[in-house]
C-alpha cells in the first residue's frame, strides 16, 4: 500500500470535491492545449485548410480525453491508475509530418493506428524489462524529457515562432506577469488557493495579453465565430498504409514508450513516500492505455498520443494527483471536441502565456527526474 507523502493535498486515492476536481481538470487542460499546435503544424506543412486543422484539433481533444481516462482506470490490466494525461506526442511529430507529406492525412491516420497497435503489444512485455529501468535510468529519462521542452517553452515565452522572429516588449511583460502570478500563487498563497497557480496565472496572463494588445480582436473573433456545437465532418475520415513508413513510426512509438515509462515511474514516486523502484506491472498497464490512446487517435483522425510530462510537473507543483482529476479532465476534453467555441479559448492562447505555463510545469518535472540520481526524494525537494 503506497504511503501518502505529507506534501500532497489530494493524493491518487483521495476524492476531491467535484468543484475542485473540475477546476483542477481545467488547469491540466491548459497545459494539454499547448500540444494542439502539433496538428496545426502538420496541416499547414501540407497546405491543408483551416477546416482540416480544426478537425484534427477536435479529434486530438477527443483522443486525449479517452487516453487520460484510460490511464486513470487501472482495471483489468488497463491503465496505471494515475493522473497522467495524454497529449499530442512530440515523439510522433517527425513521422507524422513525413506521412502527411507522402500520402496525406489518411496515411498519417493509418500509420498512427499501426504504431498504437504496436505499443499495445509491447505493453504486454513490460513486466519482463524491469532490469532495463533502474531508478537512475528512469529518473534521467524524465529529466531529459523535461529539458527537451525547455527550448519550446523559452521560444513561446519570448513570443517567437517560425513566422515571428521579433520579441515585442508587450509580449515579454505578459510572459513575466503570467509566470510571476504562477510563482506567487505557489509560494505565498494559503489554503486551497495553492492548488490553482497555473489557472490563476493563465487568467491573469490572458487579461494582460488583451490589455497590452498581444491578444487582439482577430483572436477573439475566432471564439465568437466558432459554432457552439459541431460534429466532425465524415469526409476527413480515412486510412491508408505504407510499409516504407513502418520504420519511422515504430521508432516514434518506441521513443514515446520510453518517455511514458519515465512519466509513469514519476507518478509512482510522487504518490509513495516509501518508493524504491518502478512497478513494471503497473507501468505495463499504463503503456497499454497509452497505446490504446494512440489507436484511438488513428481511428478518429489525428496524430499519436502520449503521456504528458508537463502535466505531471503540474501535479507536483500543485500537490494534487488524485485520479478523480483525470476523470474530470478527460470528460472535459471529450466535451470540448464537440464544442468548438469552448475549444477556441485554448486554441488562441497567447504565446507568452503558453511559454510561462510550460516553464512553470517542466521545472518540477526536471527536479523530480534528477532526484533519484542524487539520492533525494520528491518530498525533500518540495520541502527545500
Amino acid at each position: 500500500m503506497p504511503k501518502k507523502p505529507p506534501e500532497l493535498i489530494y493524493a491518487v486515492d483521495d476524492v476531491p470535491p467535484l468543484s475542485a476536481s473540475l477546476l483542477l481538470g481545467v488547469q491540466h487542460i491548459c497545459i494539454i492545449a499547448i500540444s494542439l499546435i502539433f496538428p496545426v503544424v502538420i496541416v499547414r506543412a501540407i497546405g491543408g485548410s483551416a477546416v482540416q486543422a480544426e478537425f484534427m484539433v477536435s479529434m486530438a481533444l477527443f483522443a486525449a480525453g479517452v487516453g487520460t481516462i484510460l490511464q486513470a482506470l487501472n482495471r483489468k490490466g488497463i491503465g496505471s491508475g494515475y493522473l497522467c494525461p495524454s497529449v499530442c506526442g512530440p515523439s510522433y511529430l517527425s513521422a507524422s509530418l513525413l506521412a502527411a507529406k507522402t500520402g496525406g492525412l489518411s496515411l498519417l491516420f493509418g500509420m498512427t493506428l499501426i504504431a498504437g497497435t504496436f505499443e499495445v503489444f509491447l505493453s504486454r512485455a513490460m513486466h519482463r524489462l524491469r532490469v532495463l529501468f533502474p531508478p537512475e535510468v528512469t529518473g534521467t529519462v524524465v529529466a531529459m524529457v523535461g529539458i527537451t521542452v525547455v527550448p519550446i517553452a523559452i521560444t513561446n515565452f519570448m513570443g517567437l515562432d517560425a513566422s515571428d522572429t521579433v520579441t515585442e516588449r508587450a509580449e515579454l511583460i505578459v510572459a513575466f506577469i503570467t509566470l510571476g502570478a504562477m510563482l506567487g500563487t505557489s509560494v505565498w498563497s494559503k489554503g486551497k488557493l495553492k492548488l490553482y497557480p497555473l489557472l490563476i496565472g493563465m487568467i491573469i496572463g490572458y487579461a494582460a495579453s488583451y490589455l497590452l494588445g498581444v491578444l487582439g480582436a482577430v483572436d477573439l473573433r475566432e471564439i465568437t465565430e466558432a459554432p457552439v456545437i459541431a460534429v466532425p465532418e465524415l469526409e476527413y475520415f480515412g486510412w491508408s498504409f505504407d510499409l516504407l513508413l513502418l520504420a519511422p513510426f515504430l521508432i516514434a512509438v518506441t521513443c514515446s514508450t520510453l518517455k511514458s515509462v519515465g512519466d509513469l515511474t514519476t507518478c509512482q514516486k510522487i504518490n509513495d513516500l516509501d518508493w524504491k523502484r518502478p512497478d513494471m506491472k503497473n507501468i505495463g498497464g499504463g503503456i497499454l492505455a497509452d497505446g490504446l490512446s494512440a489507436v484511438t487517435a488513428g481511428l478518429v483522425g489525428t496524430m499519436g498520443q502520449s503521456t504528458s510530462s508537463s502535466n505531471i510537473g503540474l501535479s507536483i507543483g500543485t500537490g494534487a494527483t488524485s485520479r478523480r482529476i483525470a476523470f474530470a479532465a478527460g470528460g472535459i476534453l471529450i466535451t470540448l471536441a464537440f464544442f468548438p467555441k469552448l475549444a477556441a479559448i485554448f486554441v488562441i492562447m497567447p504565446k507568452p502565456v503558453m511559454g510561462a505555463a510550460l516553464i512553470y510545469a517542466v521545472s518540477f518535472m526536471i527536479i523530480a527526474g534528477f532526484n533519484p540520481c542524487f539520492g533525494g526524494s520528491v518530498s525533500s525537494t518540495w520541502q527545500a
